[in-house]
């Protein structure tokens, strides 16, 4: 995504010394106040991790199709080239809890699958628009809405593209504060928001007619939501069934499903079959409440106000995040992940590499004893 010129309404309140926040730095200083101080007190840069760097590319290359600059053909490239240009910079996807490549794996795979799949949506859309939300008249927040549909009705609908895995249930408060903070700015410049939603890039949702259990008598509608590497093996059952029906013997349908795994398409089977299953991107919407917009406000005011109240020139009051969890049992396990994955400043915090250094003493010293006698 080509860097953005500073926008005049941003500048003047810069110029106005007026506080200027994000729902990302509203979250970073909930995440973890040490990141929040390299950031926005220090400007350090720090290193991208590979999920921003590719969302980044992907979120740039649909902007362009859907202004029509760029074409649905191009997205491949930009995904296979991108993941070159990172292999080669030696900068890789995590490795499982087993130190196996199933994260990587099946990341590309849905990627794959939507890149070589997607069409732009119809409808007219605004891009990459800026909006800005007054907290109070010294207290703002600004940031980038990925799509907005303008509706027949008047109304406008706002996507966010996510090339992230799908949100748990207990998630979903913490990742809804984005799309209610746009609605909350369209709203404040005279706009009536109809909806807002997610499109998860790594899923699509297929449709089709079956039986929802094998001692079903009937078939009736289902509609699966499916990580799109996997879109064929999820579905083999139901495709393997329809075969059947269809007088197909078991040879032509065992040739018949390796031919579409092997692709993970169903432009090898029948016709008959591609028109049972509707496949379409998976498009998640949000509640967009009274209660929730209330809540991003009175978050996004706690976020500013801990930030705020924090001395820029003591760096001890900036704690790092814990490196620890405890669950709803009380018992307690080690959460270092986004320190060694996720944060730009994994390579350089003296936090996470002391906390490191301590736990490969502590494995020194077991294996020491252990190997004693």
């Amino acid at each position: 995504m080509a860097k953005r010129e500073v926008d005049l309404r941003l500048k003047k309140l810069f110029d106005e010394k007026k506080q200027v926040y994000s729902i990302s730095k509203a979250n970073t200083i909930e995440e973890c106040l040490f990141e929040a101080y390299n950031t926005y007190v220090l400007h350090k840069k720090g290193v991208n991790g590979i999920y921003g760097i590719l969302g980044t590319k992907i979120h740039s290359k649909l902007q362009e199709i859907i202004e029509g600059i760029a074409t649905e053909a191009e997205l491949p490239d930009v995904l296979n080239q991108e993941l070159l240009d990172l292999s080669m910079l030696g900068i890789e996807f995590p490795k499982d809890f087993k130190g196996n490549d199933t994260i990587r794996n099946n990341w590309i795979a849905d990627m794959k699958h939507f890149c070589n799949t997607f069409k732009a949506p119809k409808g007219r859309f605004v891009t990459e628009e800026l909006v800005i939300y007054p907290l109070s008249k010294d207290r703002y927040v600004q940031g980038y809405i990925d799509l907005i549909r303008e509706n027949p009705d008047g109304t406008i609908s706002i996507y966010d593209w996510k090339t992230s895995t799908d949100f748990k249930t207990a998630d979903l408060l913490h990742h809804g504060r984005q799309l209610i903070f746009y609605a909350l700015a369209k709203e404040h410049d005279g706009f009536k928001v109809r909806d807002v939603s997610w499109i998860m890039l790594k899923y699509c949702e297929a449709t089709f007619m079956g039986k929802k259990r094998a001692s079903s008598k009937e078939k009736s509608e289902i509609t699966k939501v499916i990580n799109r590497g996997k879109l064929i093996s999820e579905l083999r059952n139901y495709i393997e069934y329809d075969l059947t029906e269809l007088g197909y013997d078991e040879l032509d349908i065992e040739f018949m499903i390796k031919t579409a795994l092997d692709n993970n398409s169903f432009d090898s089977l029948p016709e008959e079959i591609q028109k049972k299953y509707v496949i379409k991107p998976y498009v998640r919407k949000y509640n967009l409440t009274d209660e929730l917009k209330a809540e991003t406000v009175n978050y996004l005011n706690d976020m500013a106000d801990k930030f705020e109240s924090l001395d820029p020139d003591d760096e001890s009051q900036w704690l790092p995040r814990s490196f620890v969890r405890v669950n709803n049992r009380g018992k307690e396990s080690e959460d270092i992940f986004f320190c060694t994955t996720l944060c730009n400043y994994r390579n350089s915090c003296k936090y996470i590499q002391d906390y490191k250094a301590k736990k490969a003493a502590e494995t020194n010293k077991e294996d020491w004893e252990e190997n004693l006698f």
